[in-house]
């Protein structure tokens, strides 16, 4: 239960996260207030989920609805508190310091992955305090004469991550610009009327859509090579780079939400981008904790 409310507390605090860091504001001050009337809240109302249900998810001053969003936060920080307790007490995990940094990453990656499913953006400051607690977590609590050894292993696994998806990241860009470059050698130069349907469609429209791409567009962003830096450190490399397998599939999942929920286009010119185009900061940060949970759990990663 203790776990579980401090899930919850934390939920209550990213929810603040989500709304101030990307626009500039403080996190501390001025307290949390009703975006509507501008009241204060105290304490007393300010109880994870547990206010929402009482107020029937409506301000107690002025009954302005409150976003079922804020309380969904919540109760999923809650569940993650529990869940890595219930597992921390079975002994899954071996390594105190280990299970802390994975819970360091996790309850981070929450308020990361909903900034970057809104403005395409991963806050840096998120991802250093994420890599600076999941060091902390395992240097600081491994036994002294083992904490060098920790600290090396711990920055040579941020580092290799961030590598790695670096590769990746600039590998990405060359095979975009040569596959737009190729495709809009070889389109034709007038398109026939009898091109537009059928099968021929489709493969027109296709080409096109390749035809966009230059050396310019990015499959991973910076973000996402920082982004692995701190999962490195707290995961360690063999999370992230099996992770990326995950990722990938629930990256395909998101596309096909966003597909049928494209962004408005007014909102996707103003962030340059296309209107069905998903982050992958969100999937990349499950991808890692998957990963390295049944890693815990030990079962045998090859």
């Amino acid at each position: 239960m203790l776990a579980a409310a401090v899930g919850g507390c934390l939920g209550s605090f990213f929810n603040v996260v989500v709304w101030r860091v990307p626009r500039g504001l403080s996190v501390v001050h001025p307290g949390s207030r009703c975006p509507e009337c501008g009241k204060e809240i105290p304490f007393y109302r300010n109880l994870p989920v547990l206010t929402w249900l009482i107020q029937r998810g409506k301000c107690a001053w002025c009954a302005w609805p409150i976003p079922r969003f804020y309380v969904l936060v919540e109760a999923f920080c809650a569940v993650l508190g529990a869940g890595w307790a219930y597992a921390y007490t079975q002994g899954h995990w071996t390594n105190s310091g280990q299970a802390v940094a994975w819970a360091v990453f996790a309850f981070l990656a929450v308020p990361i992955s909903l900034i970057d499913w809104e403005h395409f953006e991963i806050p840096d400051g998120l991802v250093v305090t994420a890599g600076f607690g999941g060091l902390w977590a395992v240097v600081g609590l491994a036994d002294p004469e083992l904490r060098l050894d920790r600290l090396v292993g711990a920055l040579k696994d941020g580092l290799l991550s961030a590598g790695f998806l670096y590769a990746i990241h600039f590998g990405a860009r060359v095979a975009l610009g040569a596959m737009g470059n190729l495709v809009r050698a070889i389109l034709p130069r007038g398109v026939r009327w009898s091109w537009r349907r059928g099968l021929r469609k489709d493969w027109l429209m296709l080409a096109l859509r390749w035809g966009r791409f230059d050396s310019d567009m990015e499959a991973l962003g910076l973000g996402d090579v920082s982004l692995a830096l701190a999962a490195g450190v707290c995961l360690g490399f063999q999370s992230v780079w099996l992770g990326l397998a995950p990722a990938a599939a629930f990256g395909a999942l998101g596309f096909l939400y966003r597909k049928s929920r494209p962004i408005h286009a007014t909102r996707a010119a103003e962030l340059g981008i296309d209107p069905q185009a998903i982050p992958f900061g969100p999937f990349l940060c499950a991808g890692f904790l998957v990963v390295a949970w049944v890693g815990a759990q030990g079962f045998s990663i090859p």
